[in-house]
């Protein structure tokens, strides 16, 4: 098994966004995303703790990239999923999007729907940053020249990028990219 990391989760999405078809993904691809997510938090905590503001903040940006990843692999991955359960075409899937494709199925064919939820306490934190996403829409670029770190409106940092990176990026950023001709919109078709 090869250790995730943000370099497989941008080649992923990159594979995502070049085919109509689903990505072959290992059954463990979401455990794997889950612990990526908890040792970056952890490397960030001990660089905290050892007064090491730049690996910290280093480890911060790393896990917000990642967490930004792996929503656009997410929502690319469930229209996919949802264009296969209408043409009713069985498709080989990791554990819980197997469930979503189950549900969907049965949705379609107004089947009763079973759905178990799990309860689980959500920390301030992501409620914060789910309000944050839904807030600043954002869409993916392709990089077309190398360009240092930019600052939002919010003095949040993004970057910096090198030629060929695919990015996500807020509006406001991704509009003044655009205006110059340094970076290319990636159209997500649903």
């Amino acid at each position: 098994m090869i250790t995730l990391d943000i370099l497989r989760l941008r080649e992923l999405l990159e594979r995502e966004l070049a085919s109509n078809e689903l990505e072959p993904l290992d059954d463990e691809f979401y455990k794997e995303f889950d612990s990526l997510v908890k040792a970056l938090e952890f490397k960030a905590d001990s660089s905290k703790e050892r007064g090491d503001e730049i690996e910290e903040r280093l480890s911060l940006a790393e896990l917000k990239i990642a967490k930004e990843l792996m929503g656009e692999i997410i929502r690319i991955r469930l229209h996919k999923i949802v264009d296969l359960a209408v043409k009713g075409v069985p498709a080989s899937l990791p554990g819980d999007e197997h469930k979503v494709f189950n549900m969907l199925v049965s949705f379609i064919n107004r089947e009763p729907v079973a759905i178990h939820v799990e309860e689980k306490i959500v920390e301030k934190k992501f409620e914060e940053e789910k309000i944050e996403a839904k807030r600043a829409v954002r869409e993916a670029y392709l990089i077309e020249i190398d360009i240092p770190k930019v600052l939002d409106a919010d003095l949040n940092e993004y970057g910096p990028f090198k030629k060929g990176d695919l990015v996500v990026l807020p509006l406001q950023i991704a509009a003044i990219l655009l205006e110059r001709k340094a970076a290319k919109r990636i159209r997500i078709s649903p």
